[in-house]
């Protein structure tokens, strides 16, 4: 995931500005995915949706930046850019 969305920024602009653009990318994909799964949950186990919306919330913002910066900052390291 990271490797395609890292080639697919670069074909717009250089690298160098490439970083302020996927770094915040990453971050805001892994929240809006941590926040749907949350809901999810709550919509399949039939949980009241109001009730756990402060910790569905939570969990994606830890979700966006545990595996969106810190993985995304291990990723451009990893890279070498």
């Amino acid at each position: 995931m990271y490797r395609g969305l890292w080639n697919y920024i670069n074909r717009f602009m250089d690298k160098g500005h490439a970083v302020s653009i996927f770094l915040p990318a990453v971050i805001v994909g892994w929240t809006l995915a941590g926040v749907t799964a949350g809901i999810l949950v709550c919509v399949l186990t039939g949980t009241d949706l109001t009730a756990a919306l402060a910790d569905i919330i939570c969990g994606g913002g830890y979700a966006g930046i545990i595996l969106g910066l810190f993985g995304g900052v291990f990723f451009l390291y990893k890279t070498d850019i």
